[in-house]
């Protein structure tokens, strides 16, 4: 059955992507979740999110980076959610911890490609659906690094300060078509990317917080309610970091 309103998640079948699709599920939105390699982890969030909240969820594989995928995705969400898309949440991405000189050129491409030109292809072709409608609302996910760049993440911090400028950029294009814009740039939350980043580096990262302990994954579902909710807040960045970036 095709929705009234819907939204789309994009790698969320894990960390940060998991409570975000939760909580647009809490606020009755149905739900495409797409996911990059497992399979099986998606169709577990997608059962919980049915069991919990009764919307209709759907997942998607996904390769933000490929536009012939995003096209797949595109009408996918049309053909069995139709055209009422509200909210588009671009959170895939991944992550490299290494330094510039031992950086191969190829892994600075692959973030670059996932990280920001995926935001782009999202928006690119899901945008004209909300223009379409006169309404919309679209979260970025940046990062803490997108504010202020840090030690062997080049590559990392490079496609999140382009992710922070394109948001920016997208909120003056697409506010006279009632569209919000704005960014998420998280710090160090308990996610799969955050334990797999060497441990003195999470130690020293946490040694700067001033609260002095990591994010909880589902301290994203208040920043998510609160961009789906406000009609007058655009082009912003908040960044739940405990402290460590203060702006």
């Amino acid at each position: 059955m095709k929705s009234e309103k819907y939204g789309i998640v994009t790698g969320a079948s894990r960390g940060l992507g998991v409570n975000m699709a939760i909580e647009l599920a809490r606020e009755g939105y149905d739900v495409i979740i797409t996911y990059n390699s497992n399979t099986n982890k998606a169709e577990a969030v997608k059962n919980d999110l049915i069991e919990r909240f009764g919307v209709n969820v759907e997942i998607f594989k996904l390769q933000v980076e490929n536009v012939e995928s995003v096209k797949g995705l595109y009408n996918f969400a049309v053909g069995n959610f139709g055209e009422k898309l509200h909210v588009l949440i671009n959170n895939a991405g991944i992550y490299r911890n290494i330094n510039l000189v031992d950086m191969d050129p190829d892994d600075f491409g692959k973030v670059i490609d996932m990280n920001l030109k995926g935001t782009f292809n999202m928006c690119h072709y899901f945008a004209p659906l909300m223009i379409k409608q006169n309404y919309g609302r679209i979260i970025n996910l940046c990062s803490a690094v997108g504010l202020r760049g840090m030690p062997g993440c080049t590559a990392y911090a490079s496609s999140k300060f382009g992710v922070r400028g394109l948001t920016q950029s997208l909120a003056c294009e697409l506010g006279p078509h009632n569209i919000t814009v704005n960014a998420i740039a998280p710090g160090s939350h308990k996610t799969d990317m955050f334990y797999s980043a060497p441990a003195e580096v999470m130690e020293e990262r946490l040694k700067s917080t001033p609260l002095q302990r990591v994010g909880d994954v589902e301290e994203m579902e208040l920043l998510v309610r609160y961009f789906i909710a406000s009609n007058f807040t655009t082009g912003q960045v908040i960044s739940d970091n405990g402290g460590t970036t203060m702006i």
